[in-house]
């Protein structure tokens, strides 16, 4: 990273845009081969609200460093806003398979990084219903990031609406099995047996939410529309 770059990222942060440029210039004139400094032009520029000019750096960066993870992900956001979604990915799995060569111990954040990064890209699969992209993107990023449950959560729901229901509850009682305390495992089992008509598995579910934190609303309601369904056909 560039010498200055905290003071950049400081000047950047407070919209200080001709204080952070001119420690930007001084960097190119230095090194003009800086991949961090055609990084941070980028992020100037975006700032700006000039994405033509943020996709040049950024690819400048790029060029000179294939492997800057914030460069790529930077472009990669910025490409998907403006729905060159092909182009996004490609420019982020090239930086993915990059650093997944070099891993040390230290890359726990750049895991995070990537794996926000597919979850991105499989909930706009998921929006679209492009199911078996959004399974095999929400894989991806459980990998990177094992300890947010919710994309294990989420990848449940992509394998219901494709149809894989059984495979959709093996993922979520597998992972009820692993976290017995994370209630939105329950409540997502739940409302799976519920919509197969399995109202009683549901309440299962829901009561036993409800034994590991008494006042979740969302469970007690979801329990209580069970309920009410069972009472319907007597009222008939």
């Amino acid at each position: 990273m560039i010498p200055n770059h905290r003071k950049i990222q400081e000047h950047l942060n407070r919209r200080e845009f001709t204080q952070a440029e001119s420690l930007i210039r001084n960097t190119l004139n230095k090194d003009p081969k800086s991949a961090d400094a055609y990084y941070f032009l980028g992020v100037l520029h975006y700032f700006q609200g000039q994405a033509g000019k943020t996709i040049e750096n950024l690819r400048k960066s790029l060029a000179i460093d294939p492997k800057h993870t914030d460069s790529a992900i930077c472009l990669s956001v910025i490409l998907n806003d403006i729905g060159k979604y092909d182009d996004a990915k490609k420019v982020f799995e090239l930086a993915n398979q990059s650093v997944a060569h070099q891993r040390t111990g230290d890359d726990l954040e750049i895991d995070r990084k990537f794996s926000v990064k597919h979850l991105e890209l499989a909930d706009l699969y998921f929006r679209y219903r492009r199911y078996d992209e959004a399974i095999e993107e929400y894989g991806k990023a459980a990998l990177l990031d094992p300890t947010t449950l919710d994309i294990r959560i989420r990848r449940a729901k992509a394998y219901a609406k494709k149809g894989f229901l059984t495979r959709a509850m093996q993922e979520l009682q597998q992972l009820k099995n692993e976290r017995q305390n994370f209630i939105p495992a329950r409540i997502q089992l739940g409302l799976l047996h519920y919509s197969q008509g399995n109202i009683l598995d549901a309440e299962l579910e829901w009561e036993s939410a409800l034994e590991i934190e008494s006042e979740n609303r969302e469970a007690r309601s979801y329990l209580e529309m069970a309920k009410q369904a069972r009472l319907r056909p007597l009222t008939n």
